[in-house]
Parts: C-alpha cells; structure tokens; sequence
C-alpha cells in the first residue's frame, strides 16, 4: 500500500477530474490572462520572472508552515535581499520588481519600504530631498517604513500624539512620544529591518501646533543597525498571520533631527521658527489615499487565490452522488457550493476592474494636485475609503467561505487557506478600520446631500443625489432585464439615494427636537454606516461595469465576463434585498426573478468554473496550495505535505520518554 502511495505521488499525471473541466471551457483562459496582466507582453514577462525566481530553493514559500517566526522572518529577510540584488544587476523596471513580489505574495522584509516610504518620498519630499534621499533608499542603503499609527490612535490622525518641537536655539526638531498611548505602533517593516522612518508627528513651533507633518528620522545605526540614541523600539507581538513582516513600536524619547529633515514639499520651518505652506496640506493625505487604493489591488489578489485553490479542490473532489446507484459526484456540481464559490470568483473579477478605474481617478487626481488643483481630494478621500471598506469586508468575508468550502482540508496550512485568510484579515484594519472609513463616507454623504436639498447640483459619484425620486420606475419591468448590469446599477442607485435621504432626514428631525448633535449622531451611527456602504456598493457597480465597458475581448470572453459582472450584482440584490425593498428600489416580483436568475447564473458559469481560475494564472509557488494546484492532485500533495511535518522526522517523539512513556508504564504495574 505504502508503494502505491508512493508510486502515486510521483507520477506527473494530471487530475482526470480538473482535465475534463478544461475541456468544457467556453473561451479561451490566456485572452483574460493577458488582461489581468497588463498585455500579452507582460505575461510573458510574468512567466520569465516565474521561471527565475521558483528555479531557486530559496523562494520556494509552501515550506513557510514548518517554520518558526524567527526562523520565518529569516526565510524572508533572505529572499528580499535576494530579489533586491536581482532587480540590481538585471536591472528591472520597477513594475518588474512590482510583479516578482506579487508573485511571492508580497511575503518581503521591505514592502513598507515600496508601499509606502519611497512614495511618500516622491509625493511629500521637496526636490532638494529627494535629490538626497531617493538614490539612497533606491540603493538600500537607506531603508525605510512609514510610522504613522500609534498605540491610541490610528485612523484619527489629526489627534496623533507624537510631537516634533522647533528648537530655534539649535536649529533642530525634537521629536517625543511623551506617553505611552502615543508610541508608533503597527508600521511594517519597523520592528527590525528599517534604518530610517517618515514619522507623522504634530508640529510645535513657539508653543503653537502646527497639525501634522511628515519627518525623516534616522532609527538605527547605518554601521551596526543599533537603534539610536533616544530611540527604543521592537516588533509588536505574534500576529494571526503575516508573521514574516517585522510590525514593530517605536519610542522616541526627545529625539533630535535637522530642521531639513522635515518633509518640505507642502510645508517648512524657516530658520528663524516660521512656519510656511508651500501646498495644501491636505497633500499629506495623498499617500494614505494611494495606499488605500493599492489595497482594492491586493484585496483583487487575495480573493482570487482563494477562490483558484477552492474552486480546482472542489472540481477534484467527490463526495456523496446525486443520483442513487451513480458514483460519487464532484462536490463543484452541488448547488450548494456554486453559491458559496461563484459569487466569490465573480466579486474577485469585479475587483480588479474597480480598482483599474479608481486607480485612474487616483492619477488623475495626483496630477492636479501637483499643479495646486486638490478640488478632487474630498471626493477621492471619500471614494477610496469607501472602497477599500467595502472591498475588504467582502475579501474577507468571503476567502472564508472558500476556506469552509474545502471541509476539513481547507482548516490544514498546507492546504494555503487558511494562511491566505489570515493574511488577508489585516486588510479590513490597515489604513483605516472600515467601520470609522464608512463613517468617513457618510460625512461626505451628508454634506452632499445637503448641497442636493438645497437645490445645488452634485457631482461625480454623488450626481444621483440630486435624482428626482418621484419620477423612478424599476428598470427590471421582466425577467431579461435583470440581465443587464445597467439596469441593475439604476436598481443600486435608487437604494442608494432613499438611505441617504432616510438617514438625513433623521438626523434633521433629531436637530430640530433639540438634541445635543454628540447625541443625535451617535444615536444614528448604524444607520450612517448603512448608508455609506449602499453607497459603495452603487459604486462597485457601477466602476465594474465601466472597466469592463473598457475591453476589447473576443464575443466568447465578453459573454462569461459579463455574466459574472451580472452575477456580482444580482447576488448582493438577493443578499441584501430587505434594503432593496424597503427603498422600493424592485418589487416582491422583481426579488423572485433576481433570485432564479441568481440559480441560473450558477448553472451557466458551472462548465468554465475551473477555466476562469486558470484565467487568473497563479504559479503553484506562488498560490501554495496543496489543494489548489494546477494539476489537481490534492490528495497526494496533502500527503507530501504531511510527510514534511517536523514531528513526523522522529518516530517517537520527545515528549514520549519525558512524559507519556512514565504514565503508560505506572498503568502496567498499577494492580485492578
């Protein structure tokens, strides 16, 4: 038995199972792989990176889960510093370096270093520092992170702790965490691997705050890497995942920096202690909102590689049959499982066409900015925040559902699920907790909506605030129409508008009864975030429909293409139809057509299930899924997984003779 298990292991075949799905398929997968890359040149570029990185033992991430978090980080530490020689002497583009992490998952030492440090550098940095610094941290020698979080404060920044005070005497900033709710806390990369940090801190200059502003400060020493004098810091503690980035606090205890170590793009300090502005302030904003929509990126990634690894296991595993006396059926044939799997791959779709479109709000905005224009900053604020809530919730919510879709399997690490899930759970927290984003939102909402009552007009994402309700008549007049993403984002506007102008009203009668305003918002927080997120979601819509306007795919991919966009919308109309009929957006009739098309649509992309997985073209190094690979061979994968265990190198463990084998041993001489 043990050689056939063997002899099983090593054979090359592909899965008979996951073969016949392929053969089913309606388009053809490498047309929407280049897509998702950025062209057929890409793609190939992505299969040479592929081939050079996974060539190397070193790279090799399925063997993390044997690890310890020193031992971890370690594994990491080397494999950036390998990458970052590579980009060295081949000299890649920085999309080259962008695409090698992204096939490591991001799992390096440096991201912060990437996400974060150098773009605040190019974005916040006058351009006599970036002469100085960018060549620097281009070449390593300078190694950075961000630390704007702190241990009692995170996304309220205007009340970070953290101070930098002009001494005029010296000519210097003194920077403090003066208690201990103010000490850094979360940065990546902060713990033990950066050199330097762009520290958020509020300025002080003759007694007066300033607000707050961006400052360079060494952290550790460039000869030995010893933290500084003034400076104590570490990493932050065990994390439920991502344990290979060094998270880390820091303390500054009167910390002392030239005065030209402040970020001078938008803001400076003369030598005589006057404070000037260049730019608009709220340029210090960019960075965050850049990040928050690189995260509708990585949320497109993490929900992808979960719906690949539990779409391929469930197309390979058999369990039960539908018919008496038939054999086991593929558990990828159960209705069941189509509607815990399918919304999920449709939603991961949908994401990457609605971070491509905000992604191109985000540039354009930036571009203006540059030029003194930040009119777009309040709207973009609001639309990435509320992306990035939405987007996460939904990531999150459902990468687990792809976990539990695997059974038990999907509960081991080797079966990459449960690693991606907790990777992925930080999303819903960095860079704003969702909660207080969506709230974000509904102020933006709010004051929109007011503008719209008043007889102004609005604009961009809110120009439906100014609809005349009265005059809406349910697109969906037959069940075809619910086939037509256009009339269902109509259906999502229309739920959109009547919560906003629910919760407005509200809060009005709440004023004019004379209630204290702390009062009357905190007595409709809830109905806020309701609001804001049917917001987002209008908006999900709408940017999914909008990137997928923007093809030029042949008639196979457009039609399984908008079938999942016509699934992402149908299916949170059905989930979430209690607002939907309360806002009289559709009707009891139209709900029942949504739902048996919401059937239908399973059914339809069920053949082309597993090919719009391979569509997305994750490498098995880079998913690390024993159940997840291309060739389907889950079982025997589960079991060179287990084999690798370090428990099983040792037939008896340890623990045996310290402590089992002294009770098995007194049981045998113990007398009935």
């Amino acid at each position: 038995m043990a050689n056939e298990v063997m002899a099983g292991m090593e054979s090359n075949a592909i899965n008979p199972d996951i073969a016949r799905e392929r053969l089913k398929a309606t388009f053809d997968p490498l047309e929407l792989t280049h897509i998702f890359d950025g062209g057929k040149e890409r793609t190939t570029r992505r299969k040479e990176l592929e081939n050079l990185l996974f060539s190397d033992p070193l790279f090799c991430l399925r063997d993390n889960i044997y690890l310890s978090t020193s031992d971890l980080y370690s594994a990491t530490m080397a494999r950036s510093v390998k990458l970052f020689r590579l980009k060295q002497d081949q000299k890649w583009s920085e999309d080259d370096l962008l695409l090698a992490l992204r096939l490591i998952r991001d799992q390096n030492c440096l991201s912060l270093h990437h996400s974060m440090f150098l773009p605040a550098l190019e974005r916040l940095a006058s351009d006599d520092q970036k002469a100085r610094w960018l060549p620097l941290a281009r070449r390593y020698h300078m190694v950075g992170t961000y630390a704007q979080t702190e241990l009692g404060h995170g996304t309220n920044l205007m009340e970070l702790e953290t101070t930098a005070t002009y001494d005029k005497a010296t000519d210097e900033f003194v920077l403090s965490t003066p208690k201990l709710s103010s000490i850094k806390w979360w940065p990546g990369s902060l713990g033990k691997t950066s050199n330097h940090a762009i520290v958020l801190a509020q300025l002080v200059v003759d007694s007066k705050k300033c607000g707050m502003h961006p400052f360079m400060v060494q952290i550790r020493s460039l000869v030995d890497h010893t933290p500084m004098p003034g400076i104590k810091l570490g990493v932050i503690g065990q994390k439920m995942g991502s344990n290979h980035n060094d998270n880390g606090f820091l303390f500054l205890n009167n910390v002392r920096i030239p005065r030209e170590n402040m970020l001078m793009k938008n803001a400076q300090v003369t030598r005589a202690g006057k404070f000037l502005t260049s730019g608009p302030n709220k340029a210090n904003y960019a960075t965050m909102i850049y990040v928050r929509v690189m995260i509708l990126s990585w949320s497109f990634g993490a929900i992808s590689a979960a719906a690949t690894a539990a779409i391929r296991y469930s197309s390979v595993r058999r369990q039960s049959s539908l018919a008496p006396g038939q054999e086991e059926s593929q558990v990828l044939d159960y209705q069941t499982q189509q509607y815990k799997l399918f919304p999920t791959l449709a939603s991961g779709y949908g994401f990457f066409f609605i971070h491509k479109v905000l992604s191109a709000k985000y540039k354009a905005m930036l571009v203006d900015m540059q030029s003194g224009n930040s009119k777009a900053l309040p709207e973009m604020h609001a639309w990435s925040s509320g992306m990035k809530a939405l987007i996460t919730d939904i990531t999150t919510y459902n990468m687990e559902i792809c976990r539990r879709s695997c059974g038990g399997h999907g509960y081991l690490r080797a079966s990459g699920l449960s690693d991606m899930v907790c990777e992925a759970f930080p999303l819903a927290t960095v860079e704003g907790e969702n909660t207080v984003l969506y709230l974000q939102v509904a102020r933006y909402l709010l004051k929109q909506i007011a503008k719209a009552l008043t007889g102004q007009q609005t604009t961009g994402t809110t120009e439906y605030l100014t609809m005349n309700e009265a005059s809406y008549i349910c697109p969906l007049q037959k069940p075809v129409d619910c086939r037509n993403p256009d009339f269902l984002c109509e259906v999502y506007k229309k739920r959109a508008y009547r919560m906003v102008l629910k919760v407005a009203q509200a809060l009005q009668r709440d004023m004019e009864s004379g209630k204290e305003q702390a009062v009357y918002m905190n007595n409709n927080l809830q109905p806020l975030v309701r609001m804001a997120t049917a917001h987002c979601y209008y908006l999900a819509m709408r940017s999914y429909i909008e990137g997928l306007a923007s093809l030029q795919v042949s008639p196979p991919a457009r039609k399984i293409l908008d079938k999942l966009c016509c699934l992402f919308g149908v299916h949170y109309i059905v989930t979430l139809s209690g607002d939907f009929l309360e806002a009289e957006a559709i009707g009891l009739e139209q709900l029942q057509w949504l739902q048996e098309l919401e059937l239908q649509l399973l059914a339809e992309i069920r053949p082309d299930a597993v090919t719009l997985v391979d569509a997305l073209d994750f490498h098995d190094e880079t998913l690390s899924s024993a159940i997840g690979c291309y060739d389907g061979r889950a079982y025997e994968r589960l079991y060179e997984a287990a084999l690798k265990e370090p428990m099983n190198q040792t037939e008896v463990d340890p623990a045996y003779d310290k402590y089992l084998k002294h009770l098995i041993m007194e049981g045998a001489q113990s007398k009935l």
